[in-house]
């Protein structure tokens, strides 16, 4: 099994999506409650209805779970740069759900970009695919971090922040100084 060296956490759940998924989860629950009570919808019906009655509550619990989940869900991402591993998991409350440990292969560099969130850093691997590692306010901050994962991956920084200049960081320059040279 593989250490966790460093783990990215979402922001926590708002109390708004926990009481919304709440109160949908509750509304669907007394539905089939009011659909299956003794002198309710579902003993009236013959054979044919009540097969349609529930194919339409599991297909409609099924709605409820694939949009409200991922709302509720709270994402963590865990690196193990000794042996460049990456392992995604998934909570809700107390319920985990974790992904293998998968190779991070074909690492190809840090960028750093400014989006009408912040500055967004991305983990560019293979020839075009993407992670998203986390989003903050402060340029300096992001690119203290950035560099942070360009160093222990050992990969090259890049900084991306206006459309069409993209520009490689000169990472040794930045580890001394502090300062952003960019190399030719």
């Amino acid at each position: 099994m593989y250490n966790v060296e460093f783990t990215i956490r979402e922001p926590r759940i708002s109390w708004f999506n926990k009481i919304l998924f709440s109160a949908l989860f509750s509304g669907f629950c007394v539905f089939v409650l009011y659909i299956f009570k003794s002198n309710g919808v579902y003993h009236r019906l013959n054979k044919e209805d009540t097969e349609k009655v529930i194919v339409f509550l599991i297909l409609l619990l099924g709605i409820l779970i694939a949009f409200i989940l991922p709302i509720i869900a709270r994402h963590y991402i865990h690196l193990n740069f000794t042996h460049l591993k990456i392992r995604h998991s998934y909570s809700i409350g107390p319920l985990v759900y974790r992904e293998k440990w998968q190779n991070l292969k074909d690492l190809n560099y840090i960028s750093v970009f400014h989006t009408k969130n912040g500055y967004e850093v991305n983990l560019w691997y293979k020839k075009h695919e993407i992670l998203n590692l986390f989003v903050l306010d402060d340029f300096n901050e992001v690119l203290e971090k950035g560099f942070f994962f360009s160093e222990k991956l050992n990969i090259d920084l890049l900084d991306a922040r206006k459309r069409g200049h993209h520009k490689r960081i000169n990472k040794v320059i930045y580890k001394e100084t502090g300062k952003v040279e960019y190399l030719d």
